[in-house]
């Protein structure tokens, strides 16, 4: 048994799960902590993205990295077991940083609509698994962290804007929730992105051969 555990090939999953353990310690040190985003004054609200769906996203794109090799030999391998195999690194990748997310609600003090920061870390990492088979792990965690401060910073400019965005950003209390979007909507819309990720994961046994000949020629 213990050879089993230790064999070579699920070092790509301890290190994802080592990569999500890690955001969880530290999101629990900085519970509570927001970077505010204002790139206009009043009456224009302040948007604010909690640290812990960065370090959240942070350890998805740490995760998709740790297993490209993995997936690189599995891409050039083929067969209907590399694409299960494939598909599973990405439920397991999506999955470790919501349960950190998670851990860190269950040790924070009440504030409205904390369900929202299960949605926003099971959109933003299911969209890094999503674009890291076509464009690489480490580019689309920047891509992804870039599109959260980005839709910030469009929130804060255009009034209302944060009333109909699945990604929700934080408010004095809690977060805000999208309430000119119908029920259950934003939870459809997380899981249909993790879907989405499973199945890229699927068909492309976890990476192209254009990233990895890219990758390869980097180093």
């Amino acid at each position: 048994m213990a050879g089993v555990i230790w064999r070579p090939s699920l070092l790509p999953v301890l290190g994802a799960l080592a990569a999500a353990v890690a955001a969880a310690v530290l999101g629990l040190a900085a519970q509570g902590v927001v970077v505010p985003v204002a790139v206009l004054d009043r009456p224009h609200e302040e948007q604010r993205i909690p640290v812990v769906e960065l370090l959240c996203v942070c350890a998805a794109t740490a995760g998709a990295w740790s297993t490209r090799p993995r997936l690189w030999v599995w891409e050039r391998l083929g067969g209907a077991r590399t694409r299960v195999r494939a598909a599973a690194v990405a439920v397991l990748g999506v999955a470790l940083p919501v349960a950190a997310g998670a851990a860190v609600l269950a040790a924070s003090p009440p504030a409205a609509n904390t369900w929202l920061l299960v949605t926003n870390v099971l959109l933003a990492a299911s969209a890094v698994y999503l674009l890291a088979p076509f464009v690489g792990a480490v580019p689309s965690g920047l891509l992804v962290l870039a599109g959260v401060f980005v839709g910030a910073a469009a929130c804060n400019m255009v009034p209302g804007l944060n009333r109909v965005s699945p990604y929700a950003y934080a408010g004095t209390d809690g977060w805000v929730a999208p309430d000119l979007l119908g029920g259950g909507t934003v939870p459809a819309l997380a899981v249909a992105a993790a879907v989405a990720a499973l199945v890229a994961h699927a068909v492309t046994r976890g990476s192209t051969p254009h990233v990895h000949r890219r990758a390869e020629e980097a180093e």
